[in-house]
């Protein structure tokens, strides 16, 4: 018996979804949470914003003219910021879980 190929969801998102999100997008997750948590909620949150990237990008550079309630070049621009402190927070977590790590064994870090 042959299945029916699964459909992917559809990678669209709602500009009334990014607007109302759009305040988180440069802040870090929450910090007391555990690092292994953190850095899969980083991953998920890039994943979101390199598919909000993609479809800001083509409602800016698209044929129609942008009208109220879609994306700008300003939006454009305030994603690839959030993209570019979401990989600083990520590179922090995985800092803070490798210093861990270490200081577990005994290794201490030395200044330079």
């Amino acid at each position: 018996m042959a299945k029916s190929p699964v459909k992917p969801a559809s990678a669209e998102i709602s500009y009334e979804l990014y607007v109302e999100l759009v305040d988180e997008l440069l802040n870090p997750i929450e910090h007391s949470l555990d690092l292994n948590v953190r850095y899969e909620l980083y991953l998920s949150k890039l994943v979101y914003l390199e598919n909000l990237l993609e479809q800001c990008f083509r409602s800016v550079n698209g044929q129609n003219k942008p009208v109220n309630g879609s994306f700008s070049q300003a939006d454009l621009q305030t994603i690839q910021e959030a993209i570019s402190s979401t990989h600083e927070f990520m590179r922090e977590t995985i800092l803070e879980a490798l210093e861990l790590r270490l200081s577990r064994i005994g290794f201490q870090r030395q200044s330079i």
